[in-house]
C-alpha cells in the first residue's frame, strides 16, 4: 500500500502542476488571440474551467488521500509529512473556494456569452488570477516535496549479514 501510495502522490501531484500550467498557457493563448471575438473568448472560458476544476479536484483528492496513508507510513520525517498533507490540503480548499466564490460569479458575469461585462469583473478576474497563481504555487511546492528523496533507513541488527557493526 506504502508503494501505491507513494506513486499515486507521486503522480498526482505532478500531473496537476503540469495540467494546470499548461492550462493557463492555452488559456491566455485563447482570450489574447486577435481573431478571436468577446462571444467566441467567453465561450472558451464556459467550456475549458469546468473541466479545470474538476481535474484539480480528482488530483488533489488523490494526493490528499495518499499523503494521509503515507503520513502512518514515516518515509517521511514527521514534519515534511505534515507540510505535504497541509499543502494538498490547502491548495485543494483554495480551489474549491475559488470556484464557488471567484469563478462562479464571473461564469454569470459573461452569460450569455458576448454580453457586456459588469465593472465589478476587473475585480474578479484579478482575484482569480491571484488565487490560481497560490493554488498552483502551493501544489508545486508540495510536488518537490513528494518528489525529493525518501528517509534513509538505518540498519537494524536484524539486516546485519553477520558482519559486525557499529565497533569501535
Amino acid at each position: 500500500m506504502q508503494s501505491t501510495s507513494l506513486v499515486l502522490i507521486r503522480f498526482c501531484l505532478s500531473a496537476w502542476v503540469g495540467a494546470a500550467v499548461i492550462f493557463v498557457i492555452n488559456g491566455v493563448q485563447d482570450v489574447t488571440f486577435q481573431p478571436f471575438d468577446s462571444l467566441t473568448r467567453d465561450q472558451l472560458i464556459t467550456l475549458h474551467f469546468p473541466v479545470y476544476y474538476t481535474i484539480a479536484w480528482v488530483l488533489l483528492t488523490g494526493s490528499f488521500i495518499s499523503s494521509l496513508i503515507l503520513r502512518t507510513k514515516k518515509i517521511w520525517s514527521r514534519n515534511k509529512a505534515n507540510l505535504i498533507t497541509a499543502l494538498i490540503m490547502l491548495s485543494l480548499a483554495i480551489s474549491v473556494v475559488d470556484y464557488f466564490w471567484i469563478y462562479t460569479p464571473l461564469e454569470s458575469m459573461i452569460t450569455p456569452a458576448g454580453s457586456p461585462r459588469p465593472a465589478q469583473f476587473h475585480h474578479y478576474h484579478q482575484a482569480s488570477k491571484y488565487i490560481n497563481s497560490v493554488n498552483i504555487l502551493l501544489a508545486l511546492i508540495a510536488a518537490i516535496l513528494v518528489n525529493g528523496p525518501l528517509l534513509s533507513r538505518m540498519p537494524t541488527s536484524s539486516d546485519a549479514d553477520g558482519s559486525v557493526t557499529n565497533v569501535k
